[in-house]
């Protein structure tokens, strides 16, 4: 049970009082196209710093590749394995393709690329195929992975992502699947892939794919986790991780007001959150593990003084930068248990350190003791002794003690007096 210790003053004056943390308001000015719903996020402060129409029910497009892409990496086939087309895997296939033929043979792997980097269609449905004996069981697959992973409002009737009546998503599903993709280091690196070769083995004619977006080029770290373009407008999901930062940018049907203009507003748009993220924020250091959180006094302390509690780590946060981290922020600090009790040890983590704005909980750091205290022996034997006398066991004890004492000379009385009338009658 956690017990709430209010921050003294002078913690307030040491560490600043109170830090507003950016959820952010930032919006996104779409006014070359429209744009269905738009998501940026940040991993190592676990923030959305901006975010349109994320629950609205949308066509999933492209981004169902991604899920199909998931699937056949964790079916655990080998990337060497041959796959040899047939006429039921491009049945019905259309949209964008590499122009699979009946006997072509690629690898696995081949497949994989073509999918994620490429975007093709019929590589993605052969893919499909090649993991499950029908597509109706892989798409089967797809939704029951949907739910286990929390994309609650997701619907996928196709591998490909042809709209189809009744498929269905949301921008906040996609982050779902985006940030679980993301903890896949091979998913990442493909994703990551400028050009791909095929292999020896591949008999189409493609001999190479390249990745469909152009932002590889302009952001080392940048990884194309999906870019497409339907009937619904263009789409983006990217992957972005800098030396110390990592992103999710999701921009989800673009449509250019002007119908003859052909620019990819999923990507124009994309760059502008990439953007905001990397001109508007930094990362700073606004607590150290040199600052004494506060001065707490120890229980059954053999020195009977207070020890000093610090945060485990620095405690850093990727902000705003017009935003003055001296008044803006809001710490609490809690204490397990009932406060602090020896014996300590170096290191030992006895609370946390909460940092919050308007009731949201935006980092929680450790906090830890840096010194040793031992425990008073005498004054722990005490507390117990105390205790048990002033607990239930010790009352129950001494009643029953009671009642037993009582029964005793009941018993003895009773006796005596049977004695005592039998000598009465004899005389």
């Amino acid at each position: 049970m956690l017990r709430r210790i209010a921050v003294s003053a002078l913690l307030f004056a040491i560490l600043f009082s109170s830090f507003t943390f950016f959820a952010s308001a930032y919006e996104l000015e779409h006014t070359e196209a429209n744009v269905s719903g738009y998501y940026l996020y940040n991993f190592e402060n676990d923030l959305i710093m901006a975010e349109e129409e994320t629950d609205k029910l949308i066509s999933p497009a492209s981004t169902v590749k991604m899920m199909t892409v998931c699937l056949a990496l964790e079916s655990g086939i080998s990337f060497d394995k041959i796959v040899t087309v047939t006429s039921d895997m491009l049945s019905g296939v259309s949209g964008r393709n590499m122009a699979l033929s009946v006997g072509d043979r690629l690898t696995f792997g081949d497949l994989i690329y073509a999918t994620a980097c490429g975007g093709y269609n019929d590589a993605a449905q052969v893919l499909a195929m090649s993991v499950s004996k029908t597509l109706g069981e892989f798409i089967e697959a797809m939704n029951d992975k949907a739910i286990t992973l929390g994309m609650t409002s997701t619907t996928y009737l196709n591998v490909t992502g042809i709209n189809e009546s009744g498929m269905s998503t949301t921008v906040y599903d996609i982050s779902l699947l985006a940030k679980y993709l993301a903890e896949n280091e091979t998913y990442v690196e493909i994703c990551a892939t400028k050009s791909y070769r095929l292999s020896d083995s591949a008999t189409c004619d493609k001999t190479t794919v390249s990745n469909r977006s152009s932002l590889l080029e302009s952001y080392k770290g940048m990884s194309n986790f999906n870019t497409g373009s339907g009937d619904s407008g263009d789409c983006a999901v990217l992957y972005y991780k800098t030396s110390s930062l990592t992103f999710i940018s999701i921009v989800m049907h673009a449509n250019a007001y002007d119908s003859s203009d052909l620019t990819n507003y999923a990507e124009l748009y994309s760059k502008r959150l990439i953007s905001h993220a990397l001109n508007d924020y930094s990362l700073q250091t606004v607590l150290s593990v040199k600052n004494e959180i506060a001065s707490l006094s120890v229980k059954y302390s053999a020195s009977g003084d207070e020890v000093g509690i610090y945060l485990q780590n620095d405690l850093e946060l990727f902000i705003s930068d017009d935003i003055d981290i001296k008044t803006d922020l809001v710490y609490t600090t809690y204490i397990y248990g009932d406060g602090l009790e020896a014996p300590l040890t170096t290191g030992d983590v006895v609370g946390e350190l909460i940092v919050s704005h308007d009731g949201k909980i935006l980092a929680t750091v450790p906090l830890v003791v840096k010194e040793t205290v031992e425990r008073n022996g005498f004054l722990y034997f005490m507390e117990q002794v105390k205790n048990y006398v002033a607990g239930r066991p010790f009352l129950i004890t001494v009643i029953s003690f009671a009642i037993l004492i009582t029964a005793y000379y009941i018993v003895k009385k009773r006796k005596f007096d049977k004695m005592y009338k039998r000598r009465t009658v004899k005389r």
